[in-house]
């Protein structure tokens, strides 16, 4: 018991660190790489499944590897990683609900 207690404060601390490193993507946003016409440059764009800038579902983020390319990424690993922490505490409380029998 003690080891899962630990555990999710563990993941908690690791929540507020991911937290405070900056911001956070939105569900349904994700990054497409595309190449326009013939050039030898690939370019990323975030593409959304709702309208998410005015009324468009798509907005460039100029090369890949620019600053606002890399600042997306980033933002859509914690977004990820917020995701996989809440996935991974919600097994722990569940094992912590309902404890295995003991004789």
């Amino acid at each position: 018991m003690n080891a899962l207690l630990q555990a999710l404060d563990d993941l908690h601390a690791h929540r507020q660190r991911i937290e405070a490193s900056g911001a956070i993507a939105p569900t349904g946003i994700w990054i497409e790489v595309y190449r326009p016409g013939g050039r030898e440059v690939d370019y990323a764009r975030l593409k959304a499944e709702k309208a998410q800038w005015g009324k468009s579902r798509s907005k460039v983020l100029q090369r890949v590897g620019s600053a606002e390319h890399r600042d997306w990424q980033q933002r859509i690993q914690r977004r990820d990683a917020l995701l996989e922490i809440e996935r991974r505490s919600l097994t722990i409380q569940a094992m912590l609900d309902t404890p295995i029998w003991e004789p």
